[in-house]
């Protein structure tokens, strides 16, 4: 964190907290840098570790981080990247593969708080944000605020279904659509939309490179894959392989990545999709 602000958040399967006020004080005292402390709620028998239920037993409940010149509201169930200074680096890495103008409407799939859309926010026309978890959402839209941005919009909705919505409902067709799926990757149904409406350009953001070669190789029905660039948001953990790649080495590019998995499972990388008649055109 570039604010070195800090969040303690208690999971509990019961809203009992023994000796509350004198942890909080200790911790306060101990730790100047909390910020604020959370009770998190979870009964359920799961490995899912947040439940949904959050209790604030000190400070505003959540805390703020900077990227580049934005400012983020980060909540407690608000997904957001450990690794800042390299975060930054990889956003502006994703924007500049996409090369955006002015006139461009762009889909920010999975979009959490809202750092991609916002980061790209000052190059397009317009921005639409969907994700799932509520409380991200509520981030996306107080992130938009406080930053001044008033060309985004952030709807919360399974992409699946969000998706269909912002374009058979609303008929918005986007020119470009930024991709950060979880390491389940996209759906079935996402990438079939994709193909039917086939934005310009895609920007695939993935955390799991078994099922990114998953979705490129549906993908590659109707695009190609311009550049492969790993990111490393873990140093000083296991190495990962750069693959640049052109048409003619996706089949070497699956293998290494298949290969090498264990080594790059904690990369990040951007990938930058270009449809084959773009690319036939240059």
């Amino acid at each position: 964190m570039k604010t070195n602000e800090v969040m303690c958040v208690f999971v509990l399967n019961d809203e009992k907290l023994p000796y509350e006020t004198e942890l909080i004080e200790k911790l306060k005292n101990k730790f100047p840098n909390i910020k604020t402390i959370i009770k998190n709620i979870n009964t359920k028998n799961t490995n899912v570790i947040l439940g949904k239920k959050n209790v604030v037993i000190f400070g505003s409940g959540y805390i703020q981080d900077r990227l580049g010149e934005y400012i983020f509201n980060i909540s407690t169930n608000s997904f957001y990247q450990v690794n800042p200074i390299q975060t930054e680096k990889l956003y502006n890495l994703a924007i500049e593969g996409a090369q955006l103008n002015k006139d461009d409407v762009i889909f920010d799939l999975y979009c959490g708080i809202g750092t991609i859309g916002i980061f790209a926010s000052k190059n397009v026309k317009k921005v639409y944000g969907i994700e799932i978890v509520e409380e991200a959402i509520k981030d996306a839209k107080e992130n938009a605020k406080i930053n001044g941005i008033e060309n985004i919009e952030f709807m919360v909705g399974d992409v699946e279904k969000t998706l269909d919505t912002l374009i058979y409902g609303k008929n918005i067709r986007p020119n470009v659509v930024f991709v950060d799926p979880p390491r389940k990757g996209l759906d079935t149904t996402t990438v079939g939309n994709l193909l039917k409406i086939k934005p310009k350009k895609i920007v695939y953001i993935s955390c799991n490179p078994a099922t990114l070669v998953r979705d490129l190789s549906k993908l590659e029905e109707k695009y190609n894959v311009n550049k492969i660039a790993p990111v490393d948001l873990f140093p000083y953990t296991r190495t990962c392989r750069v693959c640049r790649s052109t048409r003619d080495e996706i089949k070497i590019l699956i293998k290494v990545i298949l290969r090498s998995l264990s080594h790059i499972i904690k990369a990040r990388g951007v990938i930058w999709i270009k449809q084959k008649f773009i690319l036939s055109q240059s």
